[in-house]
């Protein structure tokens, strides 16, 4: 178990020199932690099985909620609205009567073929006048005369009018004779009834002509994928294909779909907590670092206390986190609160903040001695004396609520102002191992990381010194 321990041995205060190395270093340990790990074949085997059941049950999951969101129904390609001019509706009409008149040319082709065989289309003048009231419907459509339901109700409404007409004209009257035969056949063969469902062919092979000259026009448009038009406002536009090009979304989709796999995420590990300590203690064991973890047997279950305790780390967090934006707004004030630099500065102090709560995975860094001030009231203080008005009032209020609740975090933050860029680069990898489903593969071995740089630390306690801590007060 400890044949990969000798990697891990360093002397005491012996980081690598250089504040890019030191990054690395930090941001690879956990990997190379893993590795040492991973060669003992019984932990091997129950990390590769703890790991594979949990991605399985969170795909599982995600597929459910894909399956349970995906609406089958074909989505309908909108158009802008078409602004009603004089011109407009002459065109319109003009272009339903081209429609018409080729429909009209197609039913005289297909009486004149007679009744039995007017089915068939084999015909060359039946081709050509097929061809021509598709042509006419494509380039009506096209040129936004007509829509292309406009245009395959044109065409089946005539069809349906003149069937309607032959009909009426071949039926016997009471002043005819129904036993006298017509004496011109040509007349007889031009008063015949159309063919049943020759109204729905047309319409049919109209509408399949329409949608394939549209897919062709957006084929040629390319790119094979596009982004989903964003409306303004919230809305969760989900990836389609659409005739062949892939529509991506809208942005509040794949931050909804990452939040949504994030919970899935956070409940799986909740429910088998116990088999990530045990790895951890192997973990330890391996690279030769005291286990801070009890020797348990694992199982799937709800720990109550954990998550309340959880909750309660989240709120803290949460809560330091929020108390210095008061801060950021006064350092932003001479560039009148400009959105990109609060931002900037937001995300450095949320960044600051990973990385404190990354150390404190381990429970050495909670007996880590604190000789000073966290630097960012160091800062405010110094601040203070230069801008007098700071220490006046409310702002020397705000000082002693700042102070009040970053109390309790002290060890952790001198442990971090030590050795702030391994510690940085430990908490990069552990924010990229938080997105679904990295978490299950990487969260086991973040603690023990945090172990080993804590011993390079040259003012960290020896193993067994220094005030106790509850178990897991970082996690």
């Amino acid at each position: 178990m400890r044949g990969g321990a000798e990697h891990f041995q360093a002397v005491r205060g012996q980081l690598p020199v250089g504040r890019i190395r030191q990054f690395f270093y930090g941001a690879s340990l956990p990997f190379h932690i893993a590795r040492t790990t991973l060669k003992d074949p019984p932990t091997r085997a129950r990390y590769l099985r703890v790991t594979a059941l949990q991605t399985a049950f969170l795909l599982a999951l995600t597929a459910g909620w894909v399956v349970w969101n995906h609406d089958d129904t074909p989505p309908q390609e909108e158009r802008p609205p078409k602004v009603s001019t004089p011109e407009s509706r002459a065109r319109s009409r003009e272009a339903e009567a081209r429609i018409e008149q080729r429909t009209r040319e197609l039913e005289a082709v297909l009486k004149a073929r007679g009744g039995q065989d007017a089915q068939k289309g084999d015909n060359a003048a039946v081709v050509a006048a097929v061809g021509a009231l598709i042509a006419e419907a494509v380039n009506a459509e096209k040129a936004g005369d007509v829509s292309a339901e406009e245009a395959v109700i044109i065409a089946g409404d005539t069809v349906g009018k003149a069937g309607e007409d032959a009909a009426g004209t071949s039926t016997p009257t009471t002043d005819e004779d129904p036993d006298k035969e017509t004496e011109d056949p040509k007349e007889e063969a031009a008063t015949e009834p159309l063919p049943a469902g020759l109204r729905e062919e047309i319409t049919a092979t109209v509408r399949a002509a329409l949608q394939d000259a549209n897919r062709e026009a957006a084929e040629a448009k390319g790119p094979r994928i596009q982004r989903e038009p964003q409306e303004k406002g919230f809305n969760l536009d989900a990836p389609q294909v659409r005739h062949g090009i892939l529509f991506l979304g809208s942005w509040e989709f794949w931050v909804a779909f990452f939040g949504s796999l994030s919970v899935v995420q956070w409940v799986i590990v909740a429910l088998s907590r116990d088999f990530h300590t045990v790895i951890s203690r192997e973990a330890s064991l391996a690279t030769g670092v005291p286990p801070e973890d009890p020797e348990i047997h694992p199982r799937v279950r709800l720990n109550f206390p954990w998550m309340r305790a959880k909750l309660r780390r989240r709120w803290r967090a949460f809560v330091l986190f929020a108390v210095g934006f008061p801060a950021l707004a006064v350092l932003t004030t001479p560039v009148f609160w400009n959105k990109p630099v609060f931002t900037t500065l937001s995300t450095l102090w949320g960044f600051w903040w990973l990385t404190v709560f990354t150390a404190a995975k381990s429970n050495r860094a909670w007996a880590s001695p604190v000789t000073d001030r966290p630097w960012f009231l160091r800062g405010w203080a110094r601040l203070a004396q230069t801008v007098p008005f700071l220490g006046w009032g409310p702002f020397h209020w705000y000082s002693g609520v700042w102070t009040r609740k970053t109390e309790g975090v002290g060890a952790p933050i001198a442990c971090v102002e030590r050795q702030p860029w391994a510690f940085a680069g430990l908490a990069a990898t552990r924010f990229l191992g938080t997105l679904p489903p990295f978490r299950c593969f990487t969260r086991p071995f973040i603690s023990v990381a945090s172990a080993h740089l804590l011993n390079l630390d040259p003012k960290q306690p020896p193993v067994g010194e220094g005030p106790p801590r509850p178990r897991n007060e970082g996690d």
